[in-house]
């Protein structure tokens, strides 16, 4: 938070003596970004704790889906291990597709999976959004405001000299300040975020193909299935980590 160090650089008699002086509109704008602030690093932290650890399980369900579909894992252990890791959407989607035999049943399935995961990730990203819209404009409200007690007060007092304008100044500038670092980190994460989650769309929607054509696939000698010889690349994104 930039203006946590702003704060943090003036003494603690000057931070009072800066939110006695401000204005009660002042104080209001202040006290909403600073919860948007802290509203919005929670998500953040949360939002990075698990995105990071579904983009690392995803690469183990790659090293053992392509096992699978070179047969040298088994059905069986590939369902353990989705079972044993029904956190990852890749696996809720594989564990939910791989016994269905028709184009149309795995791509009814495939489509379910995708939007429940996608909805999941995406919870309480509002929140990052809201404050990348909204906490320009406090900041913005709060400087008007104080340029306009600033004027008052020269109007008041019949002086416009720095004792008499440097209060209102000095709100509209924190304000500014307290504004901006809402939204800049805000907006940085959320754009991240959702670069993340896109990713994690392309490889449900390769899954999805790849289960598609298992499920229409001929049947082996031996009555297994056939894997089929043909896979879908993977996607330059995708190798982002």
């Amino acid at each position: 938070m930039l203006h946590s160090l702003f704060l943090a650089s003036l003494g603690p008699s000057e931070i009072t003596g800066l939110l006695i002086d401000t204005t009660l509109l002042g104080k209001l704008v202040l006290i909403t970004l600073f919860v948007l602030s802290i509203l919005s690093w929670a998500v953040m932290f949360d939002k990075a704790r698990v995105l990071s650890s579904i983009r690392k399980g995803h690469t183990k369900f790659w090293e053992k889906c392509n096992g699978w579909l070179d047969k040298d894992v088994s059905d069986e252990q590939m369902q353990d291990w989705c079972q044993n890791n029904l956190d990852l959407p890749l696996s809720n989607m594989w564990t939910d597709t791989h016994k269905l035999e028709t184009i149309q049943s795995v791509r009814r399935s495939s489509e379910r999976i995708a939007y429940a995961e996608t909805e999941g990730l995406e919870r309480y990203l509002i929140i990052l959004s809201t404050t990348v819209t909204i906490s320009p404009f406090l900041g913005l409200m709060g400087t008007v405001w104080g340029i306009m007690q600033s004027f008052w007060d020269m109007s008041a007092m019949r002086s416009a000299n720095l004792t008499v304008v440097a209060p209102g100044i000095a709100e509209a500038l924190i304000t500014t300040i307290a504004g901006l670092s809402a939204a800049i980190p805000a907006v940085v994460f959320y754009n991240l975020f959702v670069r993340k989650i896109d990713l994690i769309g392309n490889e449900m929607e390769r899954l999805r193909t790849i289960m598609e054509e298992e499920s229409q696939t001929d049947t082996g000698e031996g009555g297994g299935r056939v894997r089929p010889p043909r896979r879908p690349d993977l996607h330059d994104g995708e190798k982002i980590r």
